[in-house]
Parts: structure tokens; C-alpha cells; sequence
């Protein structure tokens, strides 16, 4: 089981893409990566009799955090409930105001209604898909500035989560600076990018909430999963603590039979049998992400002198979680395609205005968001994943040369 990484034979093999023969079996657009490490690590859980959240979790919450550089994190069942339990561990509620990208997945801005706040979505650089420091000014700019902070005609700005799409991380230099002179939080929505780069250390090392997702198709998995770091020691505690009812203290570090619950809690928790795959998979994450890189490489060179696509947008540092392409013509009939030459594509994202339960709810129109209906008209992602083959690799670029020959 598990992937034989080749570092050297994707460059040698890309002239022989013309001779190829077209894929019979389907490739799909993601797959977890996983060796036999893995199936023993869940198998010495289960045969220790301890499977839900207890020792294992603990020892991957210290390792990832030491990983990243981060001075602490909880493991929790998703990216999602990371978001949510960091929004409220900074007292973020009704009356407040978050901003968010548009071009995310919802989970970004429904956490937030979630917590009794408002969503307020912006939209993102054209070039690189992120939201940027100068979109936020902007915005800040028209709200009224206090003694508590900028308040808008929807309530007190209270937020901004910063979404590192693709792997591709946001200006946190200047997101920062421009959060702490106005006085606002910036949280980090990190579900496709771990393990980027910020600055001399990892995505995650500095900030109140960095969130990230193991789920079934990022770079690393749990199967289901998720991860929060922060440099603020309480918050962390105290996430915690709501991650699992509001118990004080966990079942496994109990001596006894008595428990307290100090304050509203959620089931957001990690078992031990996830954490026991999150482990090996951090073990692995290094040569998994050096696949992922050689892979985009390999992407980059076929797809750079084709007429008609704009290659995905380039960032040293990346964790290349997406591989995207722009289709200057109809980028429905690429994808039919692709899909009859037996190649899974996916499409990030469709816009959180051109949802139905966002549409209507706060009365939003494409025409607010330029450069995300120019981005979402055009584009579509290739397969990017680890357990990709040489073979796989060139599968994709052979089928997008012939697609725009």
C-alpha cells in the first residue's frame, strides 16, 4: 500500500505525451494518499481498547503544533467546527460583523451566521483568487471609526477571515498590520493549505485561529478532521473544553467519576482512531507535499505556451492543494471533455452570492463581485494529489493538449 513518489521521471517522460493512448478507467479528481502506516496505526488503537478522544489525540495535537510552530492546538472533527469554536472563544456574536471572501466554500461565512454575527463577503484579487489586504481598507474605510472600533450600517466590525485558497497563502504581513490598527481579529481559514509557508515558518505559527481540514481530499486526512492553532494559550484551553461539551476535564485524564461542565460545549471532539492516521499522515506530509509541488511543475510547463488557459496562479511557499486552470472559451464543454476522456475535474468554488440561501438571505448580486464572476466564468481545477501516478500525470496534460489543440 501507499505511493512510490517519483522525483525524476515526469520531466523525462513529457515527450512522450503525443503517442500516448487515451485512458480507459476513470481518474478521479482527489484520493487520500495512504500506506501501510496508516492501517497499523489505527489497528494498535483499536486493539488498545481506547478509540474516542483520549491519548492519541493528545500526542497529535502536540506533534502537528510542533510541526507548524505553533504555540498550541486542539484537534476537533472539522475545519468547520475550528472556524466556529474560534469565532466564539474571541466573543464574536449578535451584532457583530465578520468579513469574508466570496469565493470560499460556505463553511467560511456559515460559521459565522452561526455564531448570531453577519457575514459581510468581499471580493478577491483578480490575479490570485485571495482576499486582499487593499479589499478590506476599502471596506474599512466607509465604516465609522469609534472608540470600540469600525462600525458599519450592519453592526461592529468585529473580524476578517482570510482565506488561503489553493494552497496559496494571503498577505499576512499586512492583513495583520492592517487588523491590528484597526483594532479587529484576523482569523485564518487554512482548510487548503497545509503545510504552506508564512515567512520562516509554517501557515498556522502566528494568530489567534488558523483553522485546518483533514477531510477526505486535502493534503493530508483523517477522513474526517479538522485542526485549530493559535498563539493565545487560553483560547486554545478553551476550545478545548467546548470542543467536548463544556467538560472541564476529559474522560481519559479523570481519576474518578466526577466531571463539570463550566460553560456551553459542542460535540466537535477527534477520536483517537482519526488521530491515529493524522499522525502517520504528518510523518508523511513532507514527501506527500513534494509530490503535489512536482506535479503542479509538471502542470506549469505543459500548459504554459496553450493558447486560450491561464495556468494557475504561482506562489513560492505554496502547499499546491489545487491545481487551476482558466478556459478562455466555454469551460462547460472543457470539462465534458475531460470527463469523456475518463479525467474527474472539480470547480472552485461557485461564489457564496450565487447560492440560493445567500442570495436571498442578504440580497446579493453578481455585479458586487467583478473579479469573482470573471474567475468563477472560467475556471476549473485539475487532479493534484499525491497517490497520482507519473502515468496519471500525464494522463491530464495529454488530455488538456488535446482538448485545446
Amino acid at each position: 500500500m501507499g505511493t512510490q513518489y517519483s522525483t525524476a521521471t515526469l520531466k523525462s517522460n513529457f515527450k512522450q505525451l503525443q503517442s500516448r493512448m487515451e485512458r480507459t478507467s476513470k481518474l478521479p479528481f482527489a484520493r487520500p494518499d495512504l500506506s501501510d502506516g496508516e492501517f497499523e496505526a489505527v489497528k494498535r488503537v483499536m486493539e488498545s481498547g481506547w478509540i474516542t478522544s483520549g491519548p492519541e489525540t493528545d500526542a497529535f495535537e502536540t506533534e502537528f503544533a510542533a510541526m507548524i510552530g505553533a504555540p498550541g492546538a486542539a484537534a476537533l472533527n472539522s475545519a468547520t467546527a475550528a472556524l466556529h469554536l474560534g469565532l466564539v472563544a474571541l466573543g464574536i456574536g449578535p451584532g457583530d460583523v465578520v468579513l469574508v471572501p466570496a469565493l470560499t466554500f460556505t463553511a467560511t461565512a456559515e460559521v459565522v451566521s452561526r455564531t448570531g454575527a453577519r457575514p459581510v463577503l468581499l471580493d478577491v484579487d483578480r490575479d490570485d483568487y485571495l482576499l486582499s489586504p487593499g479589499a478590506v481598507q476599502c471596506f474599512l474605510e466607509g465604516c465609522k471609526q469609534t472608540a470600540e472600533g469600525p462600525v458599519c450600517d450592519l453592526g461592529r466590525v468585529r473580524a476578517v477571515i482570510c482565506v488561503h485558497y489553493g494552497g496559496r497563502v494571503c498577505d499576512l504581513d499586512a492583513l495583520f498590520a492592517l487588523c491590528e490598527r484597526a483594532g479587529i481579529e484576523l482569523l485564518q481559514d487554512a482548510a487548503h493549505s497545509f503545510p504552506a509557508k508564512d515567512g520562516p515558518g509554517y501557515v498556522g505559527r502566528r494568530g489567534p485561529v488558523t483553522a485546518f481540514s483533514f477531510y477526505a481530499t486535502k493534503n493530508m486526512t483523517t477522513g474526517e478532521g479538522g485542526m485549530i492553532t493559535g498563539d493565545r494559550p487560553d483560547l486554545i484551553e478553551r476550545v478545548r473544553r467546548m470542543r467536548l461539551h463544556g467538560i472541564a476535564t476529559p474522560a481519559h485524564r479523570r481519576a474518578g467519576w466526577h466531571y463539570d461542565v463550566v460553560e456551553q460545549g459542542y460535540k466537535y471532539n477527534l477520536s483517537d482512531i482519526a488521530s491515529a492516521i493524522g499522525r502517520v499522515q504528518l510523518q508523511r506530509a513532507h514527501s506527500m507535499w513534494e509530490r503535489r509541488k512536482l506535479i503542479h511543475e509538471s502542470y506549469q510547463r505543459a500548459f504554459s505556451e496553450i493558447p486560450g488557459i491561464r495556468p494557475c496562479p504561482e506562489q513560492s511557499g505554496s502547499a499546491y492543494h489545487l491545481y487551476t486552470l482558466e478556459i478562455d472559451s466555454n469551460r462547460d464543454q472543457f470539462i465534458a471533455a475531460m470527463e469523456e476522456k475518463n479525467i474527474g475535474t472539480g470547480l472552485h468554488f461557485i461564489p457564496l452570492y450565487r447560492m440560493t440561501y445567500y442570495r436571498e438571505r442578504y440580497g446579493l448580486q453578481p455585479q458586487q463581485f467583478p473579479a469573482c464572476e470573471e474567475i468563477f466564468a472560467r475556471i476549473v481545477s485539475l487532479p493534484i494529489y499525491s497517490a497520482m501516478s507519473d502515468e496519471d500525470c500525464m494522463d491530464v496534460i495529454a488530455a488538456v493538449q488535446a482538448i485545446m489543440a
